[in-house]
């Protein structure tokens, strides 16, 4: 089995990722935005599910830091769903909703 070129792995997957995220702001109606932000969560698993096969002692740098890049997109999605939530004069209650959700992916 060949095995895995992490950088164009990672290359690719930020590729992909900007473009969800691209058009999560780029949505006309916050409903398309949630939609779009729901497909970008699903490549996002599906990404978490790829590295999870990838756990052993000589993976442990590559998984333990595209975790944390992973993590930052996820914050980077909900911090575009805030944005598109202010611009599309949404409740307020949904945009601290999507605030506390982005909080719990801030990666330090």
């Amino acid at each position: 089995m060949k095995s895995l070129n992490t950088i164009k792995f990672v290359s690719n997957a930020i590729e992909e990722l900007t473009k969800y995220n691209e058009a999560i702001s780029a949505a006309k109606t916050f409903e398309d935005a949630k939609n779009k932000a729901r497909m970008m969560m699903g490549y996002i698993d599906a990404l978490t599910t790829f590295l999870n096969t990838m756990i052993c002692m000589e993976n442990n740098d590559f998984t333990g830091d595209f975790s944390e890049v992973l993590d930052g997109w996820m914050h980077k999605m909900y911090q575009t769903l805030v944005d598109k939530a202010v611009e599309t004069n949404q409740d307020k209650d949904i945009v601290w909703k999507f605030l506390v959700k982005r909080d719990e992916y801030t990666v330090m």
